[in-house]
C-alpha cells in the first residue's frame, strides 16, 4: 500500500530538505497532525530526517 501526504518541516529540518537535490531519497520521522487550527487537512510534521547513504553526510534529532 502506499499513499502520499503533504510534510511540514522547521528550522533545521526545513534546511537540510531545502539544501537536497530532487528526488533525494530520505528516512522522516515525526508526528501527524492538522496542518492549522482551522484545517482538518493531515499533515506529517517532521521532527528528524535520515539522508540514504550516499546522499547526504548528515542527520538529524
Amino acid at each position: 500500500m502506499t499513499a502520499e501526504i503533504a510534510a511540514i518541516a522547521f528550522e533545521t529540518q526545513a534546511k537540510l530538505l531545502a539544501a537536497m537535490p530532487l528526488g533525494s531519497e530520505v528516512r522522516l520521522q515525526g508526528f501527524l497532525g492538522a496542518k492549522s487550527k482551522r484545517s482538518k487537512k493531515l499533515v506529517m510534521h517532521v521532527t528528524n530526517i535520515e539522508f540514504k547513504e550516499g546522499e547526504a553526510d548528515a542527520s538529524t534529532s
